[in-house]
């Protein structure tokens, strides 16, 4: 009896084990296959992400081991690739040690310099220190790092980021400016950036921007100081929602209340419509303008109106070390 039981034992191990292996056997990705996992997503999207894309043959055995690993929650976003048959273990492996091939950042318009080296540093793509320095030092590409979603390679340079942003701001200038930036035009590009970037900081609403970039230029034909609380923030380093009379009286090029015409550069990396109220501002007979504190600006023709809105819309929220600004 014993003599005929032990092949029966040893036929169902193996028709187990052979069971097991179908079961458990990698699809094969014949050509390689890119597969994005979005930032925020949880190992249940992640799983049935990878069975759809015929990565994995199971999503309840991806579950199972990067439980049994406790790795869920060590799963990384990004956009990686896979060819031939991977193992399980190998996907999850990959995609807990972040091994991917892409990383999509999304640089938000009106960001300056430093805050685009901020997420590159969080993408884990460059320092931060080494984007400023390369980016706002040495060649000054503040306002033409253009705003916009990139996929970048893991292992890749500052210097090839800040070209890839300042190839694609160009791109998109030479289109809306009708014509090519050269080193005869530049200074003249550089001034309708600077305005663009400050349109970007000031004009919350798209209706908006073409009336201010308007008041800015008719400023600066009349000698009259821009007042642009966004580049005294930008001369301070220091974000807040309402500036003080000591914030408005800092020492720097970039403070409009204390120097008149554009401040040396732009303050902030605009988007295309800030680029294109720049190059086409609105003309109306304002000459001031103040925010509403809900994200609009009220728009006044004479200094006393302006005054006016001031008060309306400034006097409870400022705080004690605040003063009305006198029209220089």
């Amino acid at each position: 009896m014993k003599s005929k039981t032990i092949p029966i034992i040893i036929g169902i191990l193996i028709s187990g084990t052979i069971a097991i292996k179908v079961v458990t056997l990698p699809p094969e990705v014949k050509t390689p296959k890119l597969v994005e996992i979005q930032e925020g997503a949880n190992a249940v999207d992640i799983a049935k992400l990878l069975e759809e894309k015929g990565i994995i043959k199971n999503d309840d055995w991806f579950l199972y081991l990067t439980k049994r690993y406790n790795v869920q929650k060590k799963l990384k976003a990004g956009i990686y690739e896979f060819s031939g048959r991977t193992p399980l273990r190998e996907v999850i492996r990959k995609i807990v040690k972040g091994e991917v091939i892409l990383v999509r950042v999304t640089v938000p318009e009106g960001s300056t310099a430093k805050e685009i080296a901020d997420i590159l540093e969080r993408k884990e793509l460059v320092s931060k220190d080494e984007f400023v320095k390369y980016a706002l030092e040495t060649k000054k590409l503040e306002g033409m790092l253009f705003p916009d979603t990139y996929l970048f390679p893991h292992k890749t340079s500052v210097e090839a980021i800040a070209s890839t942003m300042y190839k694609r701001f160009k791109n998109v200038f030479e289109e809306i400016y009708g014509e090519p930036i050269t080193d005869t035009n530049f200074k003249k590009v550089k001034e309708i950036v600077t305005v663009a970037s400050i349109v970007e900081k000031e004009a919350m609403y798209e209706n908006e921007r073409r009336i201010i970039a308007g008041i800015i230029y008719k400023r600066l034909e009349r000698k009259i100081p821009i007042q642009s609380c966004a580049t005294v923030i930008y001369a301070t380093g220091k974000p807040r929602a309402r500036l003080s009379t000591s914030d408005l009286k800092v020492k720097s090029p970039y403070n409009t209340y204390t120097h008149r015409g554009l401040p040396p550069g732009p303050i902030c990396n605009p988007g295309l419509s800030s680029l294109k109220a720049a190059l086409n501002p609105a003309k109306t007979e304002y000459l001031y303008f103040v925010s509403m504190g809900d994200g609009r600006n009220y728009f006044s023709k004479t200094y006393s109106e302006h005054i006016s809105a001031i008060k309306t819309f400034l006097s409870s929220e400022t705080t004690q070390d605040t003063q009305i600004p006198e029209n220089i």
